[in-house]
């Protein structure tokens, strides 16, 4: 029995582990695994494309990273939707509470702009502070 290293691989060529198999004559990998060389620069995370292994940009991370920025943030947005409805009751009612409402205006701007923010990594998102 011969001890190999291998990466295992899911099915959008993501790296999701490095592992050693023990490994017998005439045994045939699985195809979500890839033998390396143990000496190889090869992490959890890079890519495999074209029988060979690259590491993954920051560039595919946020990509990667994307769909669950804007799952979250009109989440955010969804659970304040009371605010508006309880605005709109205070504007009927003649109650004033301008000072509040602008902090929630901004708030809600605030998760508007965050991708054109400079350095913005949905990886790694700094969220505005809800206000009180």
């Amino acid at each position: 029995m011969v001890i190999k290293k291998f990466a295992e691989i899911d099915d959008n060529s993501i790296v999701t582990a490095i592992r050693d198999y023990p490994t017998e004559e005439g045994w045939i990998a699985p195809s979500f695994l890839v033998e390396i060389d143990p000496y190889a620069d090869i992490v959890q995370g890079d890519i495999y494309e074209d029988g060979t292994f690259r590491h993954i940009t920051i560039e595919e991370i946020q990509a990667q990273a994307r769909p669950g920025f804007d799952a979250q943030r009109n989440a955010l947005f969804a659970i304040t939707t009371w605010v508006r409805e309880r605005h709109s009751d205070m504007k009927e009612l003649a109650i004033d509470n301008k000072t509040k409402w602008t902090a929630w205006l901004n708030y809600w701007q605030a998760l508007r702009n965050m991708p054109a923010q400079p350095g913005f990594d949905p990886a790694n998102p700094v969220w505005p502070t809800q206000p009180k």
